[in-house]
């Protein structure tokens, strides 16, 4: 859902989800600052940047970024840079089509940087938006739609600290044709080849990209070829006197092209890039403990074993909620690929936020094999990845050790969960309804 950046200053973000350290792509390639029609930095070109350090948190629906530059001027005057944050459109495209709907029919929802956070020696800087103001016929700047810009001033010599930080959601198409949804891949991208608005060269940097929420066995570093070494789950580049070119640019998939096809009330087929999975209700559930049934409505643990998130369990004991439970036991017992959690009371937006709803669960499997995962403030699914266990699982213990507290109540709950396992080839799928 995002945006491509480019930045004047030389950080571009590009939001179809981007960001980097400035300049532009201009005919035949990245030019000087200078060039830039309607926005150009100014004195750029005296600063060098010493020292840059990126690190990418690759969450399931969008990244957090963090880069950190050591600059310096390289002239013996005072200088006051002023750069750009130049932020393109980006869209999330959903495409319902249901039986009798016209095909073309399409919702947009325009998406920027979010949270977006600049310091210069620790100390916040101003941030002005700029539109953009295009030209007709000029290719070079389709898309974008404006700058977020700054000014900091460097005494003669100085070397100072700046730093970059903002969430960048995935720029996302859908598409749900009755029982089948398709998805496209995350992808997130970051162009070192737009440095080339500051003077020389990056002295040294540093890039990490970690998986936060993703399965990093998915995870593929795309572009750049050959500069990325793995070093355990993350992906580590580091370099010395880089004069930065398109053949630097990254580009990263986070998660596969996903396909969803709803195989009957309880199951649903999905391939995530090659691989064929299955994801159920097909178990056993109890709870720590459960709230009592009001105003016609029930809140049992069996109410996460719903496809579609319009029930909740809700925990029945005085306070947050923290530390209670709920406890699967699969009729069939089959390694996990995976388990998909839908916090909160997900029926409305409404409903989510009046509510509490877990913020770190402990997945313990079989009573052998646990880990703890994170949960972000959100309405959608989480995915977790099982990783490193292989064993049939018969028993899945899932314990709410954090919560994110409600507006109105204290209940903490949870709207579904299901189980995935691996499937050794393609299913045989049933006709579109």
């Amino acid at each position: 859902m995002k945006t491509k950046v480019w930045l004047g200053i030389c950080f571009t973000l590009f939001l179809q989800p981007v960001l980097a350290n400035g300049g532009g792509y201009f005919r035949g390639g990245v030019e000087r600052a200078g060039d830039v029609a309607g926005f150009e930095p100014e004195e750029t070109e005296k600063i060098r940047i010493l020292d840059e350090k990126l690190t990418v948190g690759l969450g399931q629906k969008s990244a957090d970024v963090e880069v950190r530059y050591l600059m310096r001027n390289e002239t013996d005057k005072k200088v006051k840079v002023r750069f750009g944050f130049p932020v393109e459109e980006s869209f999330d495209t959903s495409m319902m089509v249901a039986v009798g709907e016209d095909a073309s029919e399409k919702t947009k929802s325009l998406k920027y940087c979010k949270n977006y956070l600049i310091t210069a020696s620790g100390k916040s800087v101003a941030v002005k938006w700029q539109s953009e103001e295009k030209e007709v016929g000029d290719k070079r700047f389709k898309g974008i739609a404006g700058w977020l810009i700054s000014e900091i001033t460097f005494s003669a010599g100085e070397e100072k600290p700046v730093m970059i930080r903002f969430d960048s959601d995935y720029p996302s198409e859908e598409w749900n044709v009755s029982d089948n949804t398709s998805e496209s891949p995350a992808m997130f991208r970051y162009r070192l080849s737009t440095a080339a608005c500051w003077a020389g060269t990056i002295g040294t940097g540093h890039i990490i990209i970690k998986p936060a929420g993703i399965d990093p066995r998915e995870l593929k570093v795309i572009k750049p070829v050959n500069r990325f070494k793995k070093d355990g789950e993350n992906w580590v580049w580091n370099f010395e006197n880089l004069e930065p070119s398109m053949a630097d640019d990254m580009e990263i998939e986070a998660s596969p092209a996903i396909s969803g096809h709803n195989d009957s009330e309880t199951s649903r087929f999905v391939e995530r890039g090659s691989q064929w999975l299955m994801s159920h209700i097909n178990y056993e559930v109890r709870a720590s403990s459960e709230l009592p049934p009001a105003d016609g409505n029930s809140y049992g643990a069996g109410k996460v074993k719903s496809m579609w998130g319009q029930e909740t369990w809700s925990e029945g004991v005085p306070g947050t909620g923290a530390g209670e439970w709920l406890e699967l036991k699969p009729v069939a017992p089959k390694p996990l690929a995976a388990i998909l959690v839908r916090p909160g009371y997900s029926k409305s937006d409404g409903l989510f936020q009046a509510n509490a709803r877990p913020k770190r669960i402990r997945v313990t499997l079989n009573g052998e094999h646990s880990f703890g995962v994170d949960v972000p403030d959100s309405n959608n699914v989480r995915r977790i990845p099982v990783i490193g266990y292989v064993k049939p699982v018969k028993q899945i213990r899932l314990t709410f050790e954090d919560v994110w507290p409600g507006t109105k109540f204290e209940d903490l709950c949870v709207s579904g969960v299901w189980l995935e396992v691996k499937l050794d080839k393609k299913p045989k799928l049933g006709p579109v309804r």
